[in-house]
């Protein structure tokens, strides 16, 4: 199987370049020196070699200067740490002097010797440890014999020690026998052993201040050669540095930043950029595949660009069909309205005769009783069909915008009175009471009476329809900050939880009133909606149902904006 023609293009251009870049470098061979060093791996190779020696010698360096300042180093602190140890022994064995007078003078044990004479020679082992480790580390023979001669002076200053702990000893114990003279002959035997012992330990403290000092000394010697050779090394450094940098660097650096500019274009939508190629070594071949990849990105986009228009005419044709299909959809939906409508119309001319006999009939007061209660129930049907025919013809002019509102000033106590007067006798005649709190003063809202009237009468017809013999329904209305509220609460069976989200809905029937006799077509709370959103108010509904410690019942509010009659 054939590979694609664009890729078999490809390879046969990539063949032709590496021939012809191979032909170019045998005649630049000739003309500007070694192959090798045309190479980039050659050039890079050279230039980390470079690097690595430079950074070897450098630690080579430091290593050996760290070397022979950790000596200088080791000897100061070994010199401070005999010196400490020597002022310790000093401490340390006029310890031992006090407490052996004072063990004298009060004849006490010689076990209070014991602790001060272990700390005084446990200095002396320490003196030992550290002098021993200096002429250990000591590589000159001469500096070794003065240090070991330091061990002679020590050797003397605790056999010293050892004859006055002998003294002290048997001056102890000559008191405790009751001999006289002790405290005596003990303070001449540490008079006689001060006069020995302090000019030595004098001499060796003086010899480690000396020692110390010389340590001192070399390191700033050291610090003092060196620090003229590391400037001429840092100098060396940043000049090779440069040579290797503008040599073998720069030029790379700079085709490398050719190649992100040009990367940078192509991504702007430039592809007609194009690379100067000099040079005959992997990055000039990468550079002229960048190239050869923009000629064909190119030519990719104009393909993509003719794609792309066909597929734009495409769509202008589907977003046509589209609209004429919204179109039909339009006249469906106009068809279904004039629908309504017509049902209304002819279900309401029928029904209104129905009525218009049954009135009649009932005036006329027929003796027949069964006739009387036919009648009765016949209007009564008729009513129910006829109010909710007029439910269906209000939707069907809502949503037609054939339904207009007359707005003018509505004093809201004469709303609610009106409201009061017509639902009382439902109220009284299903047993529940009706409560209405009109507020305080005069307030007013901007509204059509008749359709706000109608629409606070529906929602307390639905209060005392839910309400049971003996409950209550409460109309409240109040202002504040500007605003009227009016709430309709009663204490019937409440809306189910799953049901709130879908009462504003039309046509909607929660599960339990869907199959309950007289319970409307669902258009009642979304007609009241559309009236108060006309009249730039909120209605929202609240609900509970009976539950352990709670009891049931639904709150609706309306808030409407207050008129201002004075402004």
């Amino acid at each position: 199987m054939s590979a694609p023609a664009d890729v078999s293009v490809e390879g046969r251009t990539g063949v032709r370049d590496a021939r012809r870049g191979g032909r170019a470098g045998r005649r630049a061979s000739r003309v500007s020196g070694p192959a090798a060093l045309r190479s980039l791996r050659v050039r890079m190779a050279l230039l980390l070699a470079t690097a690595v020696l430079a950074i070897a010698a450098a630690g080579l360096a430091v290593a050996w200067t760290f070397a022979i300042a950790d000596d200088y180093v080791e000897e100061l602190a070994s010199a401070q740490r005999r010196l400490e140890l020597l002022s310790a022994a000093s401490g340390r064995v006029g310890d031992y002097a006090l407490i052996a007078m004072q063990t004298t003078e009060a004849k006490g044990q010689p076990d209070r010797l014991s602790l001060p004479r272990k700390r005084v020679q446990e200095t002396f082992v320490r003196l030992d440890e550290e002098i021993a480790r200096a002429v250990a580390r000591s590589g000159d023979d001469e500096k070794a014999a003065l240090i070991s001669a330091r061990s002679r002076v020590l050797a003397q200053m605790r056999a010293r020690f050892e004859f006055l702990d002998r003294q002290a000893l048997e001056s102890i114990r000559e008191a405790r026998e009751g001999q006289a003279g002790n405290v005596e002959r003990l303070r001449a035997a540490m008079d006689t052993f001060a006069a020995g012992f302090g000019p030595a330990l004098s001499a060796a403290i003086e010899e480690e201040r000396a020692t110390a000092g010389e340590a001192q000394e070399a390191m700033a010697q050291l610090r003092a050669r060196l620090a003229p050779g590391a400037i001429g090394a840092v100098a060396l450094s940043l000049v090779a540095a440069f040579v290797l940098y503008r040599t073998l660097a720069w030029p790379l650096v700079s085709r490398i930043s050719q190649v992100a500019r040009a990367a940078r274009e192509i991504a702007r939508g430039r592809t007609d950029t194009r690379l100067p190629v000099q040079g005959h070594d992997e990055l000039s071949l990468a550079m002229m595949r960048f190239n050869r990849m923009a000629s064909q990105l190119a030519r990719r986009e104009a393909k993509l660009m003719a794609d792309q228009a066909r597929l734009q005419e495409m769509v202008d044709e589907r977003t046509a069909e589209l609209r004429a299909a919204n179109a039909r959809l339009s006249g469906i939906d106009r068809a279904r309205r004039r629908f309504f409508t017509d049902v209304s119309h002819e279900l309401r001319t029928p029904l209104t005769v129905i009525l218009g006999e049954a009135d009649v009939t009932l005036r006329a007061k027929s003796g027949a009783e069964d006739l009387t209660a036919a009648l009765v129930t016949i209007r009564s049907r008729a009513r129910r069909l006829h109010r909710r025919v007029e439910d269906l013809l209000r939707v069907a002019r809502s949503e037609s915008g054939q339904l207009e509102l007359e707005l003018e000033p509505v004093l809201v106590t004469e709303l609610l009175a009106d409201v009061r007067e017509a639902v009382e006798p439902a109220a009284r005649q299903r047993g529940v009471a009706l409560a209405v709190e009109p507020g305080a003063g005069e307030v007013y809202v901007e509204a059509d009476a008749d359709w706000l009237r109608q629409v606070i009468e529906g929602l307390v017809a639905n209060a005392l329809r839910h309400s049971s013999y003996g409950g209550a329904v409460r109309l409240k209305a109040a202002e504040a900050q500007g605003l009227v509220t009016l709430r309709i609460s009663d204490d019937g069976e409440g809306i189910a939880e799953s049901d709130l989200p879908h009462v504003f809905e039309r046509f909607y029937r929660g599960g339990a009133a869907a199959e309950r006799e007289g319970s409307g077509f669902g258009i009642g709370l979304a007609l009241a909606r559309w009236v108060v959103e006309r009249h730039g108010g909120a209605i929202a509904i609240e609900s509970r149902t009976a539950a352990p410690g709670e009891t049931s019942g639904t709150t609706v509010t309306i808030t409407l904006p207050a008129l201002n009659l004075a402004a």
